[in-house]
């Protein structure tokens, strides 16, 4: 699915979400992304964790949405070393998780246009 603006990532985070069954209640955040406006989503940290912001605007790859969801090695989302580990829990990666990453990625590093 391309991701045009921020409504259409809404939707492909909760349709991944749905068709993975992933419980969005097991994180402290939930399913962050229904609650934030635009403008919050693109300059804000992940609700309930300070310093840890959700993108940074044309740089996906250094993005912890991306990070979060790849597994990046080295850091805090690395599924055998970090202390976060990957993302959704509890049992990623899900089928389709990197189609999800890469468009979110292409959304990203276009400017999060809205």
């Amino acid at each position: 699915m391309a991701i045009k603006n921020y409504s259409d990532l809404q939707t492909a985070l909760n349709t991944f979400v749905a068709n993975a069954e992933v419980a969005s209640d097991l994180a402290p955040h939930q399913a962050f992304w229904n609650d934030l406006s635009y403008q919050q989503f693109i300059t804000g940290d992940v609700p309930g964790m300070s310093g840890f912001k959700i993108l940074i605007v044309g740089n996906a790859a250094q993005s912890n949405i991306i990070m979060a969801l790849s597994g990046t090695q080295n850091g805090p989302f690395d599924p055998s070393t970090g202390t976060i580990g990957q993302m959704p829990q509890p049992s990623p990666p899900y089928p389709d998780q990197q189609s999800l990453i890469d468009d979110i990625a292409e959304w990203i590093n276009a400017g999060c246009p809205n």
